[in-house]
């Protein structure tokens, strides 16, 4: 029992798996949240183009419907986070509130009239970062996460594409677009 607490009294406070593990914890509270209070969980999401809407870019990524949305997002967002950090801890998170914000702003600006939530769209901006980054430095470390990742999550980008009602394939794209953009910055 001594080492289960040790493990996660490391995985909250070090350096630099907290940059990974505060946000999981947030995205299972914003979904117990989310259940509790469905109706009021709402309004934490981007809701585009109302001012009411705007506190969303920064709280939808924690909020999601029920427990299979967490669970569609949870485990992707740990292991494409993880090789974001193990890639460049010291920029972890320049690269991930850049992505989140880069996308919430965009999916407010142009996205359908609803209430998006869930940590999707920052999921599709680390898939599309690496993949960019492999693209611009064509170093062999990239170029193997690269083709790690489409090899298990390529399929994602099929939800760029409007196919499912309920689903923000909106804040997909924008969170594909916001990735690619911030791998070109870095690299250039």
């Amino acid at each position: 029992m001594e080492q289960i607490s040790d493990f996660l009294a490391r995985l909250f406070t070090k350096p630099p798996w907290y940059f990974l593990s505060w946000p999981a914890a947030a995205m299972v509270a914003g979904t117990i949240i989310a259940i509790a209070f469905d109706k009021a969980a709402r309004t934490l999401g981007v809701i585009p183009r109302r001012a009411a809407g705007l506190p969303g870019i920064i709280t939808s990524p924690f909020i999601h419907a029920n427990v299979a949305h967490l669970a569609a997002n949870l485990p992707p967002f740990i292991v494409l986070g993880a090789l974001v950090l193990h890639r460049n801890a010291g920029q972890f998170v320049e690269v991930a509130a850049t992505i989140a914000l880069a996308q919430g702003a965009l999916l407010w600006l142009f996205g359908r009239n609803a209430s998006h939530v869930g940590m999707s769209g920052v999921i599709f901006g680390f898939l599309g970062y690496l993949l960019a980054v492999a693209w611009f430095t064509r170093t062999m470390p990239d170029l193997l996460v690269a083709g790690g990742v489409m090899l298990f999550y390529g399929s994602m980008l099929a939800g760029v594409a409007p196919a499912r009602a309920g689903t923000s394939w909106e804040g997909h794209l924008f969170g594909l677009l916001a990735g690619l953009g911030r791998a070109w910055l870095e690299t250039m």
